[in-house]
């Protein structure tokens, strides 16, 4: 695996945000958010079907699922190496392998390189925006204090 940096730039309740740098650029975020649910075989897991379960009964993992979101910030990425080092470190940061079920997938939304871009700037609004993408959605207020060096 090649030296990646890891940038805490949100923790939230049940999310976490980080940037992933590499060769001096910012080239993914990765967005985790613990679903507090058991996965689901048809809406979490739809690859798996009908290769390795038929049916949801045959599926029966209790597991708790925590996903992990890679959101590339550039289109250009093709470098399977990078996106299987990318897959390693989500993996990775996440704890308590036999409780949980994790599930990791990849986008590229142009808006999120907008925003991640503008952070500095508008620190809300790129949190509010990650927020957006993800299933349990949250109403959270923010204002400058909430951005304190704790949280950088």
């Amino acid at each position: 695996m090649v030296n990646y940096r890891l940038k805490l730039e949100a923790n939230l309740k049940n999310k976490m945000i980080f940037a992933v740098e590499y060769q001096s650029r910012d080239i993914a975020l990765i967005l985790f958010e613990d679903h507090q649910r058991p996965g689901e075989l048809m809406r979490d897991f739809h690859s798996l079907y009908p290769n390795y379960y038929a049916s949801e009964a045959e599926w029966n993992d209790n597991r708790n699922l925590i996903s992990a979101l890679i959101l590339l910030l550039d289109s250009e990425l093709n470098d399977l190496q990078i996106k299987d080092d990318l897959v390693c470190l989500a993996d990775s940061m996440i704890e308590h392998k036999p409780a949980v079920n994790t599930k990791v997938s990849f986008l590229y939304d142009p808006e999120v390189n907008h925003y991640y871009c503008e952070r500095d700037g508008h620190r809300e609004q790129f949190i509010i925006y990650m927020l957006s993408l993800c299933e349990n959605k949250e109403i959270i207020q923010l204002n400058e204090d909430s951005f304190n060096h704790l949280t950088q």
